[in-house]
């Protein structure tokens, strides 16, 4: 059970290790600061054509605009007023928009989305191939959706504030208790939702839920941090002069965006957790004792003295690093060329699909191989492409010495 525990928690810090490490270099520091600005000119569009498509249920805008307030409270700290009070004077003139003006109010929010879309594709490893008009059509869709979820949680908002009120009356305790797990319930869902409309891979629930958790319990953290920075310091932002509120938004998003991303990096870490144990074996990293085993149990295999690792003509499915002890290489009637620690071998046959040229058995007992197939091995040189050296070194070594 201990071992369990430590295996668990030094997983944890792993992926989290690693979180970090693809997060600078997926750039998401930039790619951050990109969608905040997207995002500015998104947010109010968005908020506008929800509030014009709950009006037509009926609902009063005024009603809608309190409500959006709130939400608005949540999302930016101290600033939340300053954006419905812009959409209150935008809704007063919703007739002069026409059709024409709505099809523009949406076309300004797909840069966000097609932002976003890029962001999680390049933090998940997928290439988008897709053709203009299937790329457009995703977009749509994926925006038509937001707006959908968002007018949601408008309504849901709505029916909150009845709720509270019932809870008041039966304490403040429990007033209180509602008051705080209610947006943190909301704000858990609204990210895990988020994560599920941008992913381009289908993501495992728990990993959903450990990535959505961490993100929901960060943010909070860091929107109280924020907010308590504003109040202590009221001029700050004040260099902008009558743009101070709109200075402090971009800077919240910004920051928002950095931790949706880390998030996203989380589950894309989670995803490739047997890749990532994988490179620290064959890079010599320290792992806990526990999850060393595992990866020994699942990547290893251990040969006794002139066992058979390969034969000629066999299909070629991946290839070996030698972790520890000696291996001979047999080709034709030639002498055999023999291999160390930190070599590799195998790979030319894995590289061109072919059936196996040579044979490989091992020289000394307790000689230990790291086997990658070549799906791995493709992933880690995308990462890692001086390992390409390293191999290209070793067949160069090989054919000198049967040269």
């Amino acid at each position: 059970m201990a071992g369990k525990l430590q295996s668990n928690i030094s997983y944890a810090l792993l992926v989290l290790k690693e979180s970090f490490r693809s997060f600078n270099k997926n750039k998401n520091f930039d790619v951050a600061a990109s969608l905040a600005y997207y995002g500015f000119f998104a947010f109010i569009p968005l908020f506008f054509i929800v509030l014009s498509f709950l009006s037509l249920k009926a609902i009063s805008p005024q009603i809608l605009i309190e409500s959006l307030e709130r939400i608005t409270g949540h999302v930016f700290p101290q600033f939340g007023k300053v954006i419905t009070d812009e959409l209150y004077i935008l809704t007063k003139h919703r007739n002069a928009v026409g059709l024409f003006g709505f099809i523009l109010l949406f076309w300004s929010i797909a840069p966000l989305i097609n932002a976003a879309r890029n962001a999680f594709s390049a933090i998940f490893g997928v290439n988008r191939k897709a053709s203009f008009v299937k790329s457009l059509t995703v977009d749509v869709m994926a925006l038509s959706i937001v707006i959908l979820l968002f007018a949601a949680l408008l309504v849901s908002e709505l029916y909150y504030d009845t709720f509270s009120e019932n809870a008041l009356k039966m304490g403040s305790l429990t007033f209180d208790v509602i008051d705080y797990a209610i947006p943190f319930v909301a704000t858990f869902l609204s990210i895990s939702l988020f994560y599920t409309i941008f992913s381009p891979i289908r993501l495992r629930i728990i990993h959903l839920i450990i990535a959505s958790l961490f993100v929901a319990l960060f943010w909070t953290i860091m929107k109280e941090v924020f907010s308590n920075f504003v109040i202590m310091n009221p001029n700050y932002g004040f260099a902008f002069g009558s743009l101070r509120a709109i200075s402090v938004v971009i800077v919240w998003s910004y920051f928002s965006f950095c931790i949706m991303l880390f998030g996203a990096e989380m589950m894309a870490n989670m995803r490739n957790r047997d890749l990532i144990l994988l490179k620290k074996l064959i890079f010599g990293r320290s792992l806990s004792t526990a999850m060393t085993r595992q990866v020994i149990d699942k990547f290893v295999r251990t040969y006794n003295e002139s066992e058979t690792i390969y034969s000629q003509g066999e299909r070629a499915n991946g290839m070996f690093y030698v972790l520890s002890g000696r291996v001979n290489i047999f080709k034709n009637d030639a002498l055999p060329t023999t291999l160390g620690e930190g070599t590799y071998f195998g790979d030319l046959s894995m590289f061109l699909e072919e059936p196996r040229n040579d044979t490989a058995t091992a020289v000394t007992d307790d000689t230990r191989l790291v086997v990658i197939s070549r799906d791995n091995f493709l992933t880690i040189i995308k990462e890692h492409p001086m390992i390409v050296f390293s191999i290209l070194k070793d067949m160069a070594s090989r054919m000198k010495e049967k040269g």
